[in-house]
């Protein structure tokens, strides 16, 4: 008797498994587990796009020009810009001039910027000034910024806007 209950207890869930599992026409489908995550917007622009060029303040360089760049996020989440990179190359009509080999250009660049949170719906307005000098002698060139930014979600990536100094 005890052998029987043992085959029992150890059987009959095993049978209860198998017997719901019986006779059953109830249709399944896989269920999704995927989330979607809406897409970060944030916008770099640069005010103004075209920046006329003066003679450098800083001695060291021959020409300068200043521009505003405004970050806006419309985003779901809050962002930090991380870091901003740029780089300044002479053109003319816009279009990149390689320099001559063995030249290159020389600047730097002063940020004033305000922070580096932008909230929701919100935007961050960052003055920047370049110095430069360039291989060819001319003021015309065109710079590249990027800025690194991350969501309080997780989201990360990077803005760019261009700027053209003649």
């Amino acid at each position: 008797m005890t052998m029987f209950r043992n085959v029992i207890s150890w059987a009959w869930p095993a049978l209860a498994i198998f017997v719901s599992a019986c006779g059953s026409n109830t249709p399944t489908s896989p269920t999704d587990a995927t989330t979607t995550t809406p897409t970060a917007t944030v916008t770099a622009t640069a005010s103004p796009d075209t920046v006329t060029a003066s003679a450098s303040t800083d001695r060291a360089y021959a020409w300068n020009g200043t521009f505003v760049v405004t970050i806006t996020n419309t985003n779901i989440s809050p962002l930090t810009i991380r870091s901003i990179a740029a780089d300044l190359q002479q053109s003319s009509g816009g279009i990149v001039i390689t320099p001559v080999t063995g030249t290159d250009e020389s600047f730097r660049f002063d940020v004033r910027a305000p922070g580096n949170r932008v909230d929701i719906n919100g935007s961050i307005a960052i003055p920047f000034t370049f110095y430069y000098t360039l291989p060819n002698g001319d003021r015309e060139a065109l710079i590249s910024i990027s800025f690194s930014v991350a969501t309080d979600n997780g989201g990360a990536g990077a803005v760019t806007t261009t700027v053209n100094l003649q």
